[in-house]
């Protein structure tokens, strides 16, 4: 942005910029490596981009969602991200995820993760705005995973668990038997429909995170 801007566009250093991208792309060893370095962190990027966009939406502050983003945003700074948006292509897809279909890459889990906890601010917005919204952290019994209720006083009724550094739990055979502990339920999350039980406070997280690597639960009745 130090050479170009979305008001004060500079040509001749934007196609410099994109020919120097075509030519590395073009080189089989890089390639290669790039390639290489997406396999070995494929599971920590989709730990961190879906954990970051769920707390993003459900901490206390403002629940921004820059335009496109809904889905894996990999582009540059202004200009690159003010390109036109597919909200067909977007809606469509949503469209098959309410339906009940299984998210089929890392762009449709985003989209779903931003369109629940967008969903649920807006079906319990006193749980994340206003004098009344309570934030509570929640105990986990590795640092590994993050978790938190929203609600109102003395009333949690959302909860938000997000893992990080993935790659220690999976050169480590997984979750194991660590727990993260829940107010009293019932629980639903939200994401992958999984139910549990009100009398269960401690959750294995490998039972929580057993289809995504964050988890939306919200509470509700009839969980068994």
């Amino acid at each position: 942005k130090r050479h170009t801007s979305w008001v004060e566009p500079n040509d001749a250093y934007e196609a410099a910029v994109a020919g120097f991208v075509g030519v590395v792309t073009e080189d089989p060893a890089i390639v290669a490596h790039v390639s290489g370095w997406l396999d070995l962190t494929a599971g920590s990027v989709r730990a961190n981009v879906l954990g970051q966009k769920l707390i993003q939406l459900t901490m206390p502050g403002v629940a921004d969602v820059y335009q496109g983003t809904e889905l894996v945003a990999l582009s540059l700074v202004d200009p690159d991200n003010r390109r036109p948006i597919d909200y067909g292509m977007r809606g469509g897809w949503l469209d098959r995820l309410d339906a009940g279909e299984r998210p089929r890459d890392l762009d449709e889990e985003k989209l779903l993760v931003t369109a629940s906890a967008l969903r649920l601010r807006r079906a319990r917005p006193e749980c994340f705005v206003g004098p009344e919204a309570t934030y509570v952290p929640l105990t986990t019994t590795t640092p590994d995973a993050v978790a938190f209720a929203r609600g109102t006083t003395g009333r949690p009724q959302t909860v938000t668990v997000a893992s990080r550094l993935t790659h220690r739990r999976e050169s480590g055979g997984g979750w194991a038997d660590h727990t993260v502990t829940l107010p009293p339920g019932p629980w639903r999350d939200t994401l992958s429909g999984r139910e549990f039980a009100a009398d269960r406070r401690e959750v294995r997280l490998a039972d929580l995170l057993a289809d995504l690597p964050v988890a939306l639960l919200t509470l509700g009745q009839g969980a068994r």
